[in-house]
């Protein structure tokens, strides 16, 4: 996710422990909290999953609890009253309203209330120690703090949100990369020519990470074959192996051995 996408998560739209148990969690980004208004899925692998509900049910929830004990949250000021909050939306004042419909900042002013009146806390997912939604902005000062304590300690290790964004698009890129080399040399009936074998190795893989991160042009996504080192290994060892399939399999037709030799470098 983008750094605005991710800081502007609803606790409801957190994936429960029970979609852990499939190897999966779908988080849904509607178009008000995407670039380009494009909405998308986001799938999480369990172990994140796992952590959010985690996160979810006791940090946060004890924080929330503690906060309302103590009488912290009011109704007021621009506060969006939600009587129901579901999976997929809210029931406001004026009515039932999807989460895909609501942008960062109605996302900031959600808070739930109970049907006795009582107000039941926010439904941000990341609240900071007063117990209100984390501000985007403040995740960056997050981040320097972390960056600066790895500098105390002797680690070199420097990133922001979006270093991590484009750390998961390098190394997603490869596992794709590797994946596809896979299914083709699954591929029983080998009918692929070098040329469509390198466009499967090379547009299949990056179309799908383009959906990953929400590129709107696959262009965009070009750039992470640049970072990936072991992508121009990766293809050319695949093509190598195909031909040497393919020549093995037209000896095997024709009788001709010479047609199953090894390529040359």
């Amino acid at each position: 996710m983008r750094l605005g996408e991710a800081s502007c998560l609803l606790a409801p739209e957190v994936p429960g422990e029970r979609a852990a148990a499939s190897g999966l969690g779908a988080i849904q980004l509607g178009p008000a909290v995407t670039k380009r208004s494009r909405a998308r899925t986001v799938f999480a692998p369990s172990r994140l999953v796992r952590a959010l509900d985690r996160y979810v049910r006791i940090e946060r929830g004890e924080l929330v609890a503690r906060i309302s004990a103590g009488g912290g949250y009011a109704l007021g000021g621009q506060a969006l009253v939600a009587s129901r909050a579901g999976r997929t939306g809210v029931s406001l004042a004026g009515g039932a309203v999807s989460y895909g419909r609501l942008d960062p900042a109605a996302r900031r002013r959600l808070l739930l209330v109970t049907p006795e009146g009582e107000v039941a806390g926010p439904l941000g997912l990341w609240l900071s120690a007063d117990g209100l939604p984390v501000a985007p902005a403040t995740w960056q000062s997050v981040f320097a703090r972390a960056n600066a304590r790895c500098e105390r300690f002797g680690i070199g290790v420097s990133v922001t949100p979006h270093t991590l964004r484009h750390s998961f698009a390098v190394h997603m890129l490869g596992l794709l990369l590797r994946q596809t080399v896979a299914a083709l040399g699954e591929d029983p009936a080998r009918t692929h020519t070098s040329a469509q074998v390198k466009r499967l190795l090379v547009g299949n893989p990056l179309r799908r990470l383009q959906l990953l991160l929400g590129h709107a042009q696959e262009a965009t996504v070009y750039t992470y074959l640049d970072v990936l080192d072991e992508a121009q290994e990766i293809v050319a060892s695949a093509l190598a192996r195909w031909d040497a399939q393919a020549g093995a399999l037209a000896a095997a037709f024709t009788g001709d051995e010479s047609l199953a030799a090894e390529p040359q470098a």
